[in-house]
Order: structure tokens, then C-alpha cells, then sequence
């Protein structure tokens, strides 16, 4: 089986100017034959209205020349000179017919075509009609005339003339259409010729009417090929039209979240370095003092936990970046599944604690039993974790314990019976945080005053960061107020808490 090149996959770009210009083209050049179309129905016409009066002056004046003789016969005299007349036209070919009462030939064609049975009137009115005589269409004129008997009648036969003196005569004019569609034909001329270089011509202005209107945007293209790669100052919205306004205001603020991405970054990177740099300084010497050839076995010693503290101090710091780095490269593709909430605090409350008991704490859970349906989220499991761990690393790691004073620390998950909401509590009896600082402790390196605990200072970050990507919030408030010490108490509330 042949692959099919990778560019017939691709979608194909769309150009604005093309769109542009096809929505203005496609429109004229439909409209064009339904122009011509009007252009022949109305040329059409206007041929026809000459030639139709001088088929009803004919149709008239042959009407005029049936009279009623002496004898109260109808008759047709039709002289010499104006029958020549009648039939001298070059171009077409011209017929007439005159039929007495009954129907009888009184002069001209025979097989002039006969109309639809229509009312008599005693106006001269005449009609026009299209129709067909020997395989050639003419146009018609036709009209019934009513002829009186003369007045010389005696009195003593007044009644029987007044009943049998009144004739109808049928006179029909025909001629070919040949003149009418020479004459069509040239008024079509007149008009579509003209239109013929109307229209490429209308096709160019369009084009050049086009190009000059994107041109704006050519040249802020220009405009921001020509910056440099560290030049991130907001466009000239006034620069550019109106309709594209919008769009520069949306890359001048992305230019600014940009701005300061890069700056957190810089940040970023220049407090990690520093945080780096005292553990592998620390290594560096302990290491050197340890290659000393006249270091005893106790200095050595000592060296090598040095080494290994500071050792532990890097890896722990690393581990703090690759979880922040994780954490807030989440976004809308984290991978999300139900999680029992009960069942992480409490995994990560059988690893933290050793460390514990190591410093005599005591670390407890209290709150919702695991069997309940209200525990579970939409999350992510591995981070969810990890911001679990924070918290309990961060309480473990300020939380004092002496012989006078036992450190406690109680870790909650507790459900709001009215919203629903899960909220997840680390409390402990240490020195607290100070309210001007509690903001301050979720910034990356950053260390509340007064504590002499290492640290990377990256927990809280982590925690924020892991929480904004659940849509959940921090916040921090006094264990015990009042009291002194007052301890902390970290809460994060989870809007949603059912998985299915």
C-alpha cells in the first residue's frame, strides 16, 4: 500500500484576499448573464413597439376601405398604388386578409392564420398577437369592423334594413419578424459590447481596489518581521485600521503575558541557580577538605556527611523544580481521573511518617471516612499527591517539637454539607505565618521571617500551582488564634467533588 504525501493531509490555507475577491467576483459575474437575459427581454420589446404601430396603422387603414355597396353587399376595393405599398417592404415578408360576415375571402392570403374566437366590439380596436403562417412566425394584427348600410333605404323597408344592414368584417395584417430581431439583435449589441470592457475592467479596479486595502496589513507584517527577537513593546494600535484594531489589542496582551512569562522565567532560573549553587559549594569544599592529606579520619568523616547533607539538599531541590515544572505544564491536557482523595492523604501520611516520629510529632488524620462517595474528584492522581506531600512536608519541616511542647499535626478531609465542596486541611500548632506574609509564602524561594529551617522554599508554589490546575483554592488562617504559639492551618477547597 502506497502512503499518500504528507501535503495532501494538510488543510489547505485559506487566503483573505482570495476570499475577499471571490465574494466580490462571484456576485458580478452571476449577475452578468441574468444582465444579458433583461438586456434581450427589454431589447425585445422596444423592437417590437415601432413595428406593432405600423402593423395597426395598416390593420386600420385596410379597415377603412371595406365599405357597403348600393346593393347592401360588403366590398373590399384595394387600389393598385397601395397594395404595392403594402408589399414593399425589403426585410419581411407582409400578408393581409379581409373576410366578409360569412367568412368568405374579400381580398388578400387565404391562409393567414385565424384567431381564438373574440367579442365583437363596434370600436375599432385592434389586437396584436403572435403567430405561425407557412413555418414562419409573423406578428398579427387583427380587428372586427362593423359597417352600416347607407341611408339612402326608403322609409316603407327602415325596420327590415335597420335589422339586416348591420355587417361585421374581419381584417388580419401579418408580418414576419425578421426587422424586429435585426433591430433586437442591435440594441443587444449597443448595450453588451460596451459591458464586454466594462467588465474585465471592473475585475481590475476590484483587484487593485483589494490590494490596496490589505495593504495595512502587509506593512504591519513588515513591522513585526523587522523587531528584534527581545522586543516585546505593544503594537501601534492606531497604525492600523479599525477592523484589525481588535486583533493588535489581542497581540499587544499577548505580548504582555509574554513579557512577563519570560521575567518569571528569568526569575525563575536565577533563583533556582542561587538555590543550587550553596548545596554544590557546600560539596565542593567538603570535598576538597576531605582530599586534604592531612585530614584525620574524624574530619573525614565529617566531611562525607556534609557531602551527603548537601547532597540531599540538591536532589530535594531538583525533585521541587521538576514537580513545579510538571505542575504548571498541566493545563488542559492533564490527564484526569475519579480520585479518593482519603485514600492519598492517607498513603502519604504512612511516608511522612518516619520523619515524624523522627522529630516527635505527632501526625494524625481526622474527617470523612473513605467509604464516602463525597471523597472522590475529577484529578489527577500524581499530582494530587504531590500537593498533598507539600503541605505535610511544609508542616513537618516548621513545626516544632520540645519537651515542654509536643508539635501536632492533623491532616483533614472534610465536606461542605451545603455546597458540596471537599476541602483538604493541614493544621499544625507550630509558629504560624504572618498575615502580611501569607501571601508572599506561595512565590517560589521565598521563606517566612524568622525561621532558621532549610528548605527550598518551592512547597507552597508547587501547591498553588497544583491546585489552580484542578480549579480548586488556597488559603492560609490561624490553627489557634490567639494563642502562642497560633500554628498554621492550610486549606484547599475543591469546587466539585463528585468523579462521576
Amino acid at each position: 500500500m502506497k502512503h499518500q504525501p504528507w501535503s495532501l493531509f494538510k488543510r489547505a490555507q485559506r487566503s483573505l484576499f482570495g476570499e475577499i475577491l471571490d465574494w466580490m467576483l462571484t456576485p458580478l459575474l452571476l449577475l452578468w448573464p441574468v444582465s444579458l437575459a433583461l438586456t434581450w427581454l427589454v431589447a425585445q420589446g422596444l423592437a417590437n413597439k415601432p413595428f406593432d404601430r405600423a402593423l395597426i396603422y395598416n390593420a386600420q387603414a385596410l379597415a377603412q376601405l371595406v365599405k357597403i355597396g348600393p346593393d347592401h353587399t360588403v366590398q373590399f376595393n384595394l387600389p393598385q398604388p397601395a397594395s404595392e405599398l403594402l408589399r414593399a417592404d425589403e426585410t419581411d415578408a407582409v400578408y393581409f386578409q379581409v373576410l366578409d360576415p360569412q367568412g368568405q375571402l374579400l381580398g388578400g392570403d387565404r391562409d393567414v392564420p385565424q384567431p381564438e374566437e373574440e367579442e365583437k366590439t363596434s370600436l375599432v380596436e385592434v389586437k396584436l398577437r403572435d403567430d405561425e403562417m407557412r413555418g414562419v412566425k409573423v406578428r398579427v394584427a387583427s380587428t372586427w369592423v362593423r359597417l352600416e348600410a347607407a341611408s339612402s333605404v326608403t322609409p316603407g323597408k327602415a325596420k327590415a334594413a335597420e335589422q339586416t344592414d348591420s355587417h361585421w368584417v374581419f381584417v388580419q395584417v401579418a408580418e414576419t419578424r425578421e426587422k424586429r430581431s435585426v433591430l433586437a439583435a442591435e440594441i443587444i449589441k449597443g448595450v453588451m459590447l460596451p459591458q464586454f470592457v466594462i467588465l474585465p475592467l471592473a475585475v481590475l479596479l476590484v483587484w487593485l481596489a483589494l490590494v490596496r486595502g490589505i495593504k495595512p496589513l502587509s506593512q504591519l507584517e513588515d513591522r513585526i518581521r523587522a523587531r528584534k527577537p527581545d522586543d516585546l513593546s505593544p503594537l501601534d494600535e492606531k497604525a492600523v485600521p479599525l477592523e484589525v484594531a481588535p486583533l493588535v489589542s489581542s497581540v499587544n496582551d499577548l505580548l504582555n503575558r509574554l513579557k512577563d512569562s519570560i521575567a518569571t522565567q528569568k526569575r525563575f532560573l536565577a533563583d533556582a541557580a542561587h538555590q543550587l549553587k550553596t548545596p554544590l559549594a557546600g560539596l565542593l569544599m567538603q570535598a576538597d577538605l576531605a582530599q586534604r592529606k592531612d585530614a584525620s579520619e574524624e574530619e573525614l568523616k565529617h566531611s562525607l556527611q556534609q557531602i551527603g547533607r548537601a547532597s540531599i539538599q540538591a536532589t530535594h531541590t531538583v525533585n521541587q523544580l521538576l514537580s513545579l515544572a510538571r505542575a504548571e505544564g498541566g493545563g488542559s491536557s492533564l490527564s484526569r481521573q475519579p480520585c479518593d482523595m482519603v485514600g492519598l492523604l492517607s498513603e502519604v501520611l504512612q511516608e511522612s511518617l518516619p520523619r515524624a516520629m523522627e522529630k516527635g510529632l505527632d501526625l494524625g488524620y481526622e474527617g470523612a471516612d473513605a467509604l464516602s462517595p463525597d471523597v472522590h474528584l475529577l484529578g489527577n492522581p500524581v499530582l494530587l499527591k504531590e500537593m498533598v506531600r507539600n503541605l505535610i512536608d511544609n508542616a513537618i519541616h516548621y513545626t516544632p517539637s520540645t519537651a515542654e511542647r509536643t508539635g501536632v499535626i492533623t491532616a483533614r478531609i472534610l465536606v461542605d454539607p451545603y455546597s458540596h465542596a471537599l476541602v483538604v486541611q493541614i493544621e499544625d500548632n507550630g509558629p504560624g505565618i504572618a498575615p502580611a506574609e501569607r501571601e508572599r509564602v506561595f512565590e517560589p524561594f521565598y521563606r517566612a521571617l524568622g525561621t532558621n529551617v532549610d528548605g527550598s522554599g518551592l512547597g507552597l508554589s508547587i501547591v498553588m500551582e497544583i491546585a489552580h490546575q484542578h480549579g480548586a483554592s488556597v488559603s492560609i488562617e490561624a490553627a489557634h488564634p490567639g494563642q502562642t504559639p497560633p500554628g498554621a492551618c492550610f486549606a484547599v477547597r475543591f469546587a466539585r467533588v463528585n468523579a462521576t
